[in-house]
């Protein structure tokens, strides 16, 4: 039952960050990259803020404890910034189809930074599927 419930919600989750490509290009048609990003952004964080207070009692939490966690959170904004960026930008510069085929690389791409970070292991069949992947995407843009 779990697992099925799982698998249902990254399922909405991937149909809802689909849609965001298209949103984001049509948007990106006639606002520069950065005003694309800073609008979706702030709505992202008030809407984060409000659910933290609301369903997390986010004002509860002592932060001065999780200096480390907040600092890894820091990070992650910033690359998340760097990446949203780079990928908004790639609109102007090819289909949003082949953009978003990019995106099979993230799987594979995961695995090695859990290995890196987390210490998480990693299977050689990674490796392999990592080149068949390359291969497909190559063929596919070309």
């Amino acid at each position: 039952m779990h697992v099925s419930l799982g698998y249902a919600i990254v399922f909405a989750s991937t149909v809802l960050y689909a849609s965001l490509g298209p949103l984001m290009k049509r948007a990106n048609a006639k606002l520069p990259p950065f005003t694309v990003i800073a609008i979706a952004m702030i709505v992202l964080a008030t809407g984060a803020i409000i659910c933290s207070l609301v369903f997390e009692k986010g004002s509860r939490i002592a932060y001065g404890a999780y200096k480390q966690e907040i600092i890894l959170l820091i990070i992650a904004g910033l690359l998340n910034l760097a990446a949203f960026w780079l990928g908004v930008l790639g609109y102007k510069y090819m289909p949003l189809w082949q953009q978003s085929m990019f995106t099979f690389f993230t799987p594979l791409l995961t695995g090695l930074f859990a290995f890196l970070i987390l210490k998480e292991p990693i299977e050689a069949k990674m490796f392999l599927g990592l080149v068949l992947m390359s291969l497909g995407l190559y063929v596919s843009v070309r």
